[in-house]
């Protein structure tokens, strides 16, 4: 368990708290002491009072909701939902998270170049001409040593 899990329950503990009442509550505690016949009318109930409570909410709070949060990293949200996800869904996100980590760090590497572009600007000539390839290349090569 990662130090953030318990952040990220907290989250959706605080979303079904504000779209719900005690009494709701009550009834969800009380579900695994009925009947298999009675468990399902009584979810089916409760789905329907959570849904008529946050339709009232809405109507009396139309501009309360949760806080925003802002993501500092976009790769964390996909790391938020990978828990959730089947093993197709898994795969697909997986995939689009080591997107952005190429992204981010061809952006670092392009930022490296531009820098030593400053640094040595009668030696570093990357992107001008035909050597600018063998320059990016031998750079790479430095770096990566």
């Amino acid at each position: 368990m990662s130090r953030d899990e318990p952040e990220k329950k907290d989250s959706i503990r605080a979303f079904d708290a504000l779209f719900t009442t005690n009494h709701i509550q009550i009834y969800k505690l009380l579900l695994p002491y009925l009947d298999e016949s009675l468990q399902r009318q009584l979810a089916v109930y409760i789905k329907y009072l959570e849904f008529k409570y946050t339709a009232a909410y809405f109507k009396h709070h139309p501009f309360g909701c949760m806080p925003r949060e802002f993501l500092s990293d976009s790769s964390q949200l996909y790391h938020e939902i990978l828990p959730y996800c089947s093993y197709a869904e898994r795969k697909q996100v997986e995939q689009l998270i080591g997107l952005f980590s190429t992204i981010k760090n061809a952006e670092e590497m392009m930022e490296t170049v531009n820098m030593m572009k400053e640094l040595f600007p009668e030696g570093f000539s990357f992107g001008e001409g035909e050597s600018g390839a063998q320059d990016f290349m031998q750079m790479f090569q430095m770096l990566s040593k």
